[in-house]
């Protein structure tokens, strides 16, 4: 699967001011990854097979390195979530800021 990009942000900063255009050089190739970008960060997506036959799909902020793997009944609970639903993982202070210091 090639790697594809949802937007070109060229010069734009993620949420820790290192430029994304920098992260992404960074990366190594994933030809099994889709990246997933804006002006405010950047992930990569994969699909994982594991035992069973039963796959997740992978999520990684790729300027932490924080990932997730969320089955089939999680991503339904995606698909039926409204904008409002995600308002509180929208808010840094709740996860990605805990116990910085900042």
């Amino acid at each position: 699967m090639p790697v594809r990009e949802a937007m070109s942000d060229s010069g734009r900063s993620g949420s820790d001011g290192m430029p994304i255009e920098d992260i992404l050089a960074a990366l190594e190739p994933d030809p099994d990854r889709v990246l997933v970008r804006n002006e405010f960060a950047v992930v990569g997506v994969t699909v994982r097979e594991s035992g069973g036959g039963r796959s997740r799909l992978r999520i990684e902020d790729l300027r932490t390195r924080q990932s997730v793997e969320l089955d089939a009944l999680e991503l339904e609970s995606l698909a039926w979530a409204r904008h409002d639903d995600l308002s509180p993982l929208l808010d840094p202070s709740r996860s990605r800021w805990a116990g910085t210091g900042e």
